[in-house]
């Protein structure tokens, strides 16, 4: 009888060390996924619309008909109010306006100011890419650093607005607008109506803050 009753203790301690050893294959298994994950940096932004001014000598069309010479920095601005560090070059804003027409402006995307007849962001006030074409985001404040800390603020600047309060043809309104070289048409954001944005982290690939503002 002594014999009979080992069998069973036996068994059950093999059972025990067979499941111990397969919770810490799973458990290694499952770390190596997770580290091999790159996360996004954890931070928040206070993000404000900055409407300056919306000239069009024509508020009867689509059509920016101000002069060549009109500059202004309409757009949306970014501040970085706490967390982690992160880099203007890796972040992209995604924007969506109300009729789902969405776009994405990271670093690299940029507009040509020489068309001055389209364009009427400051591109004096924007950092360069070169003697052509410059960035769409721009510190506040003048730092050269393209690292963000708790504090810094970017602007993202609209390249283009117009007034077609007076039309009888299309939706009536005051827009900002974003046409990215090389883009295929315009984006075009109403003021005082929601404009909805993502902030993703282009490293993780994953979104850092969702929002909606509402321009004035």
């Amino acid at each position: 009888m002594k014999d009979n009753a080992v069998s069973p203790v036996v068994g059950v301690m093999l059972m025990l060390v067979v499941t111990i050893i397969i919770a810490a294959l799973v458990s290694s298994f499952s770390g190596s996924i997770t580290s091999g994950q790159k996360q996004a940096p954890s931070l928040t932004f206070e993000v404000t619309p900055m409407i300056t001014e919306i000239r069009d000598n024509d508020p009867t069309n689509e059509v920016p008909d101000y002069g060549g010479g009109f500059t202004v920095n309409n757009g949306i601005t970014l501040r970085h109010t706490g967390g982690d560090p992160i880099s203007l070059r890796d972040i992209t804003v995604q924007l969506k306006s109300r009729d789902t027409t969405v776009i994405a402006i990271g670093y690299d995307t940029v507009f040509d100011p020489s068309q001055s007849t389209k364009y009427c962001a400051d591109a004096g006030k924007l950092i360069a890419k070169d003697d052509t074409y410059s960035r769409y985001f721009g510190r506040v404040g003048g730092s050269a650093s393209d690292v963000l800390m708790a504090g810094d603020a970017f602007i993202l600047t609209a390249d283009g607005c117009y007034d077609n309060s007076e039309s009888t043809s299309v939706e009536k309104g005051r827009f900002i607008t974003w046409t990215p070289d090389g883009a295929s048409g315009t984006f075009r954001a109403m003021v005082n109506t929601p404009l909805e944005y993502s902030i993703i982290d282009r490293v993780s690939g994953k979104t850092v803050q969702t929002g909606s503002i509402v321009l004035w």
